[in-house]
């Protein structure tokens, strides 16, 4: 189970596990600096996903249930909370959802970043990009933001990158959000001031999906804000995370 999980800088005494979901294509590296900005407190755990980065030779379309499944198995009682960014945020509210079903701990937070509510279908620049020929997703996600200069720059790394690539696009654009009650875990959202991608009422559409308070913050950049604005995304996270543990007395 431990594979589905990166901990760049083990803090075992931390009181709080952070949980960090990555955009589609995207991997564990996506969050190598925030073990260095939440502070001594909080241990972040770089989801893992198989075929990218160390797990590059699997296959990239994952079961989700295995996911949440290794969500409950790494559960040592302390508190914990999700950070999932755009795809990684729907995936982050379906293991919670997963969690809820099975009598499983809950975390004290989802944070969700620069992602559109679960029942929001409207078009936008990245659905229906999985049922495109290689070159033109390449070229569309790249227009987007969404792979790094270096990857581009790099053919032989874009090979190994584009099944993932492709396998989350269709995870998008495949996903149908099953109504159900409100989970009782807070959302907080985050969104980029010029996302044009997930604008800002597709965010704040989060509300009705959480029984347990929704707060949203907008923060300067796009869809990847998450690299624009890290450190600022990272201290509000980090001082509504402690907040949140604070209240729990834990």
């Amino acid at each position: 189970m431990d594979s589905w999980f990166f901990t760049r800088r083990p803090r075992p005494d931390a009181a709080v596990r952070l949980y960090c979901l990555p955009y589609a294509g995207g991997g564990a590296s996506v969050f190598h600096d925030w073990p260095d900005l939440v502070g001594p407190d909080v241990e972040v755990h770089a989801v893992a996903l198989p075929g990218r980065e160390r797990r590059f030779g699997e296959d990239p379309e994952f079961d989700l249930t295995e996911l949440a499944e290794a969500f409950a198995a790494h559960d040592d009682s302390r508190p914990f909370a999700l950070y999932g960014h755009s795809l990684g945020g729907l995936v982050g509210f379906e293991v919670i959802r997963w969690l809820r079903r099975t009598g499983a701990r809950l975390p004290v937070r989802l944070y969700a970043g620069a992602c559109r509510a679960p029942h929001v279908r409207t078009p936008g620049p990245f659905l229906g990009l999985s049922r495109l020929p290689d070159d033109e997703l390449v070229r569309q996600v790249a227009d987007g933001g969404g792979i790094p200069a270096e990857v581009l720059a790099e053919p032989e790394l874009m090979e190994l990158v584009l099944p993932a690539l492709r396998a989350d696009f269709a995870r998008i654009d495949d996903y149908e959000y099953v109504p159900g009650p409100p989970i009782e875990v807070p959302v907080v959202a985050f969104a980029g001031r010029t996302d044009h991608a997930v604008p800002l009422d597709q965010v704040r559409a989060w509300a009705p999906h959480t029984a347990a308070g929704f707060h949203l913050t907008v923060l300067d950049g796009g869809h990847f804000f998450l690299r624009e604005s890290c450190e600022e995304l990272v201290a509000a996270l980090s001082a509504d995370l402690r907040a949140a543990v604070a209240v729990r007395g834990e």
